[in-house]
């Protein structure tokens, strides 16, 4: 197995970039048992933690399965509607869309996954809702960034809609949009505004307001396009 080293070690769509591309060639066939965690590490030059998440995102679009004190395999394609989900987001990671594309994509998708929260979140998705949030706000507070938390509070109402490709294909994008979120978000004014949008959007999820949610996460998102695009303070 011939790998490249991984440049920048937080950023594990690389490795997913080239195992995917490894399956493309049948270098890798269906039923190939991949190395272990720690072997993979030392090849790609990254923490297991790193690889860990490639695994579990590979695994997320179907393309490998994690067996049990067995390994991990590369998985036969199938009918899971899943599969749909995972060629999204292989195309978004091997293309690199414009920004503009994307956040077009987001803006249909995001509002009503909102809105399906507030149908669907259990009392468990609330309490990881708040917890993201008060971290966040924790965050700011301190003057840090909240890039990571902003990614982890779409993750999450992404799994309350209840739609598994809704959650596969909001990680997508997600993972796409991190650097230039984190670079757009830098102030404290912005990062306030951020805040200030996520309290909206979990409030109302946790009350049920579906329209509510909707409203407030279109608002949100009109306010992130603004701030990346026309580079407002």
């Amino acid at each position: 197995m011939e790998v490249k080293p991984i440049r920048r070690k937080s950023v594990y769509e690389d490795i997913v970039l080239q195992i995917q591309g490894m399956i493309d060639r049948g270098e890798l066939a269906v039923g190939d048992r991949l190395p272990p965690e720690r072997r993979l590490a030392e090849l790609f030059s990254v923490s297991r933690n790193t690889v860990r998440e490639a695994i579990r995102t590979l695994s997320e679009q179907g393309q490998l399965e994690s067996r049990q004190g067995s390994g991990t395999y590369v998985s036969e394609p199938g009918d899971d509607p899943r599969d749909f989900a995972a060629t999204f987001a292989g195309a978004i990671l091997r293309e690199q869309p414009a920004l503009k594309d994307i956040f077009e994509v987001r803006k249909l998708m995001e509002p009503e996954i909102a809105g399906l929260a507030a149908r669907n979140a259990s009392p468990g998705d609330i309490t990881r809702l708040e917890a993201i949030l008060a971290e966040q706000e924790r965050a700011v507070a301190a003057g840090e960034t909240g890039g990571t938390h902003d990614q982890q509070l779409h993750a999450v109402l992404a799994d309350a809609s209840g739609n598994s490709v809704m959650r596969a294909l909001v990680k997508a994008l997600h993972n796409e949009l991190y650097e230039s979120r984190v670079a757009g978000l830098q102030s404290p004014a912005r990062q306030r505004a951020s805040l200030k949008a996520h309290r909206a959007i979990v409030k109302a999820v946790k009350q049920g307001y579906i329209i509510q949610a909707e409203r407030a996460m279109r608002e949100h998102l009109d306010e992130v396009e603004s701030i990346i695009f026309t580079n407002k303070a």
